[in-house]
């Protein structure tokens, strides 16, 4: 682009402008030749034969490259077409020369001026990466990061052609995005360690990142970690040689010098595993902690000793492996407590252990916390409660004998056993388990709970036991009854117990509450209810028997049954179990619940016995209804019940309710539903013909299908299944339930069948929505669905509502919500491109990443993950989650007061302890402590001490 030296400042009307052309060709422009000295880069000389023929108006006069001063020309008010951006500086004669008229090659665009560099490989829209203000290219790295290989870092800032050898003829395509095709000649100079014999010669992001070459970082394999102490290396330190591959990694790899020598203890001698994290960890070298074994945990006074108080060889008093001289052994050592206090033990004498044959295991009555004041938990078989729980040890152990001791009272206390003589304890022959009556509360008013097959109810519980246990005698007793009653059962004459031989088992009538008024629970088998309650027992029970009586009301209504004439019971042959009529509220009235098989319903219900029952025949009677009404039955015409050969079971249509009027309830196979119920039986059931029938449409509607024409049932091959489409309701307005495949929803459930199955078709059509739709689809440009690749799978964004306003759900990958929602497609897919673009945040926001100064993003090298700390919602305030914890001090800092170098990097010693010789001396028994805020942060990773 050129720069015009001759600005247009201002507006002549189209008359003025005319006419100065038309002097300015008359006048001075007769002969058309090139000027001397014009400059070929301003396009060929313009032909002024349509200028005025006044030069004047507008050159000055003695120079004719310079126009007169405030010469101005609206192009847009002039000519319509506004020169906008780089266009309005261009030289004039660019555009008007002698090619021909200007807006010639303005109809064709940007290729009517500017040759295509790309050959048509980038389309014909130019403005899709150019503008008007620069031919440079539009947002390029957003374009870029929509490739393969988004531009990062120093990516970003290099050339096109620095990578695109034929950039500058528009020739993007086909480059490799391998490291190595550009960065060949970097491996091969790389000799620490020496890449190229080692073998990395791909997959440089490994290591390397686009935002720079250096430092290369190694993610170090996960079962070994670079932490602490390891984590400041260099690599070569323990990968020596340029050994990288089939290290163990054993501590002992590395660090087996330091394992033989060490002497404190002496790892080697004492047998040590060599797996050293048990004692050791990557943060310091020294201090080692060892867990002690879960066999012997070290607690309270165990805790604070050290290693060398038990596993010693110095000899010494106390007692235990110092006493023995163990000698460093760390293995195969006791943990019973005499292995150690064995001289405590024997030194005992309160009381004394060795005599009294105590355990040595201590644990029972001592622990870690204290040797002195041990408490001893008696066995569970003799628990020190009440009064045993404030005696001393030598109170029941005399003579120091702790051990074979039995458990029994008597142990203790037989003599209060035998001098006890309310009651005699000795002459009754009480147990000697004296826990029975007695508790450890205390001995006398003991309480003596009666045994279970005997409790002490009622009248019995008030009784002294001398009342009942006469003679002292306490064992061997009766519990029956009569053992203390019989003289009561033998003189009661009301009724005469011995005369009626009532059993001697008092229970059934009397209790412990009270022996008069004793109340019989008759049997079961013949309860006494109503009429039978109110009775004497010597009503039923003549001449005092009352065992061996039948329980048949015959037994005692003989004489009713056989006096009973209405019906005569005797001659009728009804059986003596009278309750099946009677019970024992009334005799007179009984109510006979006629045979379940033949209940007596509706007009059954009124005639008496006799009227079905003639001759007083009541027995072996058939139920079935021909029985009674088989003239009926006969003479029924309408329908002729015998020629139509209708069953005899008479109540597949009639009912007691009435005779005639009856109704049949049509097989359930075919069901009088609707129309079907209006007709008459004869309608259908032409000729007296009612078995055999069948029961689909078409024997009835065949002429129905074959004359159906819209559509044609015949033709279109439809199933003769009339139930399909058609009910009982009407025939007309058939109704098919489309396929659940493809159901009739919304705009779909409205058109005739004819709108999509024309010519007939109704079956084998395809059920996607391109076979349908498909001129839609290509026809689609807002946005064009074919230039997309979008798939013909239509419900994917549309409805069957409308077709109109399709809908997309974003893939759960990148689902759009918060910031990202409510705009257009065009927004992120405005060149068309749906399928393949990049997800990652830089794709679209690399120019937000690369104008932040706030900090400087690209100048720190932050990653280019924005998600670390913006979000969808906003993309301004952006919040780190720091690792190290930002309390206290920390918290009121701002990043740049850490982080004064490029980031990740940040400086712990600026602030704290500038001088390095005072850190030095204070960490001097620190193992592998570095002067490096790296190393600080390993020991105090919440930055306290």
């Amino acid at each position: 682009m050129f720069a015009n030296p001759y600005p247009m400042r201002g507006v002549l009307t189209s008359k003025v402008f005319l006419g100065v052309c038309c002097f300015v060709f008359l006048v001075a422009c007769n002969a058309i030749r090139v000027r001397e000295g014009w400059d070929e880069s301003y396009g060929p000389v313009v032909p002024h034969d349509t200028f005025p023929t006044d030069c004047s108006l507008c050159h000055i006069s003695g120079d004719w490259h310079t126009l007169k001063e405030g010469f101005a020309f609206d192009h847009e008010a002039e000519t319509g077409v506004a020169l906008l951006g780089a266009h309005a500086e261009v030289q004039c004669l660019l555009c008007h020369n002698d090619r021909g008229p200007a807006g010639v090659f303005a109809g064709r665009g940007c290729a009517g001026c500017h040759v295509d560099i790309h050959k048509g490989t980038q389309g014909a829209l130019c403005e899709s990466c150019h503008t008007e203000e620069s031919w440079r290219l539009r947002d390029a790295i957003a374009l870029h990061d929509r490739t393969r290989f988004p531009l990062v870092g120093p990516h970003a800032a290099a050339a096109c052609f620095e990578c695109h050898e034929g950039a500058e003829l528009g020739n993007f395509a086909g480059l490799d995005p391998d490291c190595l095709i550009c960065h060949a000649d970097d491996l091969a100079r790389v000799d620490e360690p020496d890449h190229m014999a080692q073998g990395w010669v791909s997959d440089c992001q490994r290591c390397h990142i686009p935002l720079g070459w250096k430092p290369a970082v190694f993610g170090h394999p996960a079962s070994f970690p670079l932490s602490a102490g390891h984590g400041g290396l260099d690599c070569l330190e323990c990968h020596e040689a340029d050994t990288f591959s089939g290290l163990s990694g054993d501590c002992v790899s590395c660090h087996l010098g330091e394992f033989q020598n060490t002497t404190n203890p002496n790892h080697l001698s004492a047998g040590f595993s060599t797996d050293c994290e048990q004692c050791h960890t990557t943060s310091t070298w020294g201090n080692a902690n060892f867990v002690h074994v879960p066999t012997f945990p070290l607690t309270n006074s165990h805790g604070g000793l050290d290693c060398v108080d038990c596993h010693t060889g110095v000899g010494g008093g106390g007692g235990g492996f110092a006493a023995r001289g163990v000698g460093g052994v760390f293995a195969g050592l006791s943990t019973d407590c005499a292995s150690c206090h064995l001289d405590s033990y024997q030194s005992a004498d309160d009381p004394d252990h060795v005599a009294g044959g105590f355990p040595t295991d201590c644990t029972q009555c001592h622990d870690t916390v204290g040797w002195q004041g041990a408490e001893f938990n008696h066995p569970a078989a003799f628990q020190l409660t009440n009064s045993h729980g404030g005696l001393d040890c030598f109170d029941c152990h005399v003579g120091g004998v702790f051990t074979g001791i039995s458990g029994d009272c008597v142990t203790c206390h037989l003599g209060d056993f035998q001098a006890t003589t309310d009651p005699d304890h000795v002459g009754a022959g009480f147990p000697t388990d004296c826990t029975q009556c007695h508790d450890t509360a205390m001995w006398e008013g003991a309480i003596f709970g009666h045994t279970a097959s005997f409790a002490l109810t009622n009248s019995h519980g008030g009784l002294d036991c001398v009342d009942c246990h006469v003679g002292g005698v306490f064992t061997g007793l009766s519990t029956d009854c009569a053992f203390c009653h019989l003289d009561d059962y033998q003189g009661t004459t009301d009724p005469d117990h011995q005369g009626a031989g009532f059993p001697l088992e008092c229970m059934q009538c009397h209790d412990t509450v009270m022996w008069e008024g004793a109340i019989f629970g008759h049997p079961a088998t013949f309860p006494l209810t109503n009429s039978h309650t109110g009775l004497d027992c010597t009503d039923c029970h003549v001449g005092g028997v009352f065992t061996g009586l039948s329980t048949d009301c015959a037994f005692c209504h003989l004489d009713d049954f056989q006096a009973t004439d209405d019906p005569d019971h005797q001659s009728a042959g009804f059986p003596l179990d009278c309750i099946q009529c009677h019970d024992t509220s009334m005799w007179d009235g009984a109510v006979f619940n006629h045979s379940p098989t033949f209940p007596l319903t509706n007009a059954h219900a009124a005639p008496t016995c006799t009227d079905c029952h003639i001759g007083g025949v009541f027995g072996g009677l058939p139920a079935d209804c021909a029985f009674c009404h088989l003239d009926d039955f006969n003479a029924t015409n309408d329908p002729n019940h015998q020629s139509a050969g209708f069953p005899l079971d008479c109540i597949q249509c009639h009912d007691t309710s009435m005779w005639d009027g009856a109704v049949f309830n049509h097989s359930p196979t075919f069901p009088l539903t609707n129309a079907h119920a209006a007709p008459t039986c004869t309608d259908c059931h032409e000729g007296g013909v009612f078995g055999g029938l069948p029961t689909d449409c078409a024997s009835c509607h065949m002429d129905d299908y074959q004359g159906s024409t819209n559509p044609n049932h015949a033709s279109a091959g439809f199933p003769t299944d009339c139930t399909v489409c058609h009910n009982t309701m009407m025939w007309e307005g058939a109704m098919f339930t489309h396929t659940p495949a493809f159901p009739l929803t919304n705009s779909h459930a409205t058109p005739s069948c004819l709108d999509c199955h024309t010519g007939g078709l109704f079956f084998g059509l395809p059920s996607d929505c391109a076979s349908c739709h498909l001129g839609d689809f290509l026809a689609t440009t807002d946005p064009q669905h074919v230039g997309a690749g979008f798939p013909t799978d239509c419900e994917q964004c549309h409805g069957t509502t409308g077709w109109q306003g399709a809908v997309f759900t974003h893939t759960p990958a990148f689902p759009l919500v918060q910031g990202h929602s409510g705009r257009s497609c065009n927004d992120c897919h405005g060149s068309g491109v749906f399928g393949g673009l990049a997800s990652d945040c830089v794709a679209c926001h690399f120019g937000d990443y690369q104008a932040t100064n706030d900090p400087d993003h690209a100048a720190v090298g932050f990653p280019t993950d924005c998600m670390q700390c913006h979000d969808i919602s906003a993309w301004e305030n952006g919040v780190f989650n720091h690792s190290f914890p930002l309390q206290g001090d920390h918290g009121n800092l701002s990043c740049t007061d850490c982080h004064i170098m490029p980031a990740p990097a940040f400086s712990c010693i600026d602030c704290h302890e500038h001088r390095q010789s005072k850190m030095d001396d204070k960490h001097s028994d620190v193992g592998g402590y570095v002067w490096a805020s790296s190393f600080c942060l390993d020991c105090h990773p919440d930055g306290r001490d």
